[in-house]
């Protein structure tokens, strides 16, 4: 640690900057992945897929196959080693069982454990009897870190080194004299309203729910999970106003509800037509409740897949969900995008930034609201273009 100077720093986000992979030096190489030849012996009596099993379970216990290791799919895998998807796919769910792989959706399953750091310049060796052609190895493609991505990684090794520096185990903070790369933004047009309305439409028309969802979204400005942590005692309709005090997420499979992202609750205050819409959806859950004689406790959730509303909805679903209407409806929207049409919208119509980050809930006294949610307004811009037309003209039509 005490060795550790800004120039090393510099070289580090250097060569992130030109690719992520560490093991990469710049020169051509192989991508080796130690999977081994899956061989089917037609006078074993198991089936094929226990043949399959067994194999990558040695590969695995053995440490061919290290943990953080990435698995061909289940099709690549099937071609390379020419056997069946089926005996490939029943192999990996037994894996998966056993906690030996672990399966991403989406994405191709890797071995579970903690991966053992790499050092840089280190690559991955063959094994004896490897074969590259079945074990789908292939040449390395540079993917460059994006910048931002590496000013968060200097942020951490910045906080890192403050820490060591008060508690003495170093005299300097070296991320003093690093220069990581400059993130630029690209500002994106905020949504107009007509487009949010046409969004909300879409989800509307596939659920009440769902579009109750997304009109809270931009009314009020909260995180997903804070609205899906959302239960019935958080709403007092009589005084317009909502509790965000906790935030509901899905982490590593275990659902926790827990306090905001910035640690601090907040009451927002919401319209009359909010509340009819809310006190419309709560009357008709209490209906169905009432035909199997159960009542809407006070700590059930508002949005929730649930009969009794006793777990509430999960983030990742309601963002798909939200993403499916904005693309039917041909917008391009999400549920952050929703927050930056709040930021923006209220920012345009006059209302100031210490009231619009309160809504919002990000600290930092409205910088952030200020540089991550509020994207010019068209409208707005073509005021101010006018503006400078006649502040600038202005002596010259009076001469």
């Amino acid at each position: 640690m005490r060795k550790v100077r800004g120039p090393i720093l510099d070289q580090l986000y250097a060569r992130l900057k030109r690719c992520g992979d560490l093991s990469c030096t710049g020169r051509p190489f192989t991508e080796h992945r130690n999977v081994p030849v899956l061989v089917l012996n037609p006078r074993d009596r198991r089936p094929a897929w226990q043949q399959v099993t067994e194999t990558l379970s040695e590969a695995i216990r053995s440490g061919s196959l290290a943990p953080g290791d990435e698995l061909p799919s289940i099709t690549e895998l099937s071609a390379l080693q020419d056997i069946g998807t089926g005996v490939i796919r029943r192999a990996f769910e037994t894996l998966t069982a056993d906690g030996l792989i672990l399966a991403r959706r989406g994405q191709s399953p890797i071995v579970a454990g903690t991966a053992a750091p790499v050092l840089p310049g280190t690559r991955k060796r063959a094994g004896p009897g490897h074969d590259c052609r079945r074990a789908g190895c292939r040449p390395h493609v540079c993917h460059p870190m994006k910048a931002s991505t590496i000013r968060g990684i200097h942020s951490i090794l910045s906080g890192a080194f403050a820490a060591a520096q008060r508690w003495e185990w170093t005299d300097r903070n070296p991320t003093r004299s690093a220069k990581p790369p400059t993130a630029i933004r690209r500002p994106i047009p905020a949504t107009s309203p007509d487009d949010v309305a046409k969004v909300i439409a879409e989800a509307r028309g596939r659920s009440a729910a769902l579009g109750l969802y997304l009109w809270l979204v931009v009314v009020t400005g909260v995180r997903r999970g804070e609205l899906c942590g959302l239960q019935i005692r958080d709403v007092d309709l009589d005084r317009g106003l909502i509790h965000i005090a906790f935030n509901y997420v899905v982490r590593g499979g275990q659902r926790v509800r827990k306090d905001t992202k910035t640690h601090q609750d907040r009451w927002l205050a919401i319209d009359p037509d909010t509340c009819t819409l809310i006190a419309a959806h709560l009357d008709e859950i209490r209906t169905e409740l009432a035909t199997v004689g159960v009542e809407l406790r006070d700590d059930a959730y508002l949005f929730s897949n649930e009969p009794a509303h006793s777990g509430p909805w999960n983030p990742d679903w309601a963002t798909h969900k939200v993403a499916e209407a904005a693309a039917a409806a041909g917008v391009k929207l999400d549920i952050k995008g929703g927050r930056h049409y709040t930021a923006s919208q209220l920012l345009a119509g006059g209302f100031d930034l210490c009231n619009t980050a309160a809504r919002l809930g990000p600290s930092g006294g409205g910088a952030t609201t200020l540089r991550h949610y509020a994207d010019p307004v068209p409208e707005v811009d073509r005021r101010a273009a006018a503006y400078l037309a006649r502040l600038t003209a202005g002596p010259t039509s009076q001469d």
